[in-house]
């Protein structure tokens, strides 16, 4: 049996309450991390998750949600800025091995990534689902 991931997700935004949902559906050990008590009571009563109400940018809150157990670390607060930040703290002082910061300004993409941070892009992986299913639509194969 593959062993669970220990997950962070911080910012209980809408793409953020559905990953920590879906993740800890799946098995894994989630934290959720929202300044906000009403963002982290969307999570609804059968989250299987811990909840921790505070800013993930600090470096205290990462301390108190056991970031340096953490095999995935997800920012997905509505604020790039504040991803970037939550997603280098992550990588750089703590050495989370997986950190995955949501991005809407594709000019970080590749920064990120030549920093070996993963990022989450919206626009790039619409646009890569759309020309999958524009090939589709045209007799493509299937990857």
């Amino acid at each position: 049996m593959a062993k669970r991931a220990r997950i962070i997700v911080v910012g209980c935004s809408m793409f953020g309450t559905a990953v920590a949902r879906a993740l800890s559906g799946a098995g894994h050990d989630v934290i959720a991390v929202d300044m906000q008590e009403g963002a982290l009571d969307a999570l609804g009563d059968d989250f299987d998750g811990e909840i921790i109400t505070g800013d993930g940018k600090s470096a205290q809150v990462l301390e108190e949600c056991g970031v340096r157990e953490a095999t995935h670390l997800v920012a997905a607060t509505s604020d790039d800025a504040a991803n970037l930040l939550i997603a280098e703290v992550a990588s750089e002082v703590f050495g989370v091995p997986h950190v995955l910061p949501l991005v809407e300004d594709e000019t970080f993409v590749e920064i990120l990534e030549d920093r070996g941070i993963e990022p989450i892009c919206p626009h790039r992986i619409c646009e890569a689902e759309l020309f999958r299913l524009t090939d589709l639509a045209r007799g493509g194969e299937t990857p």
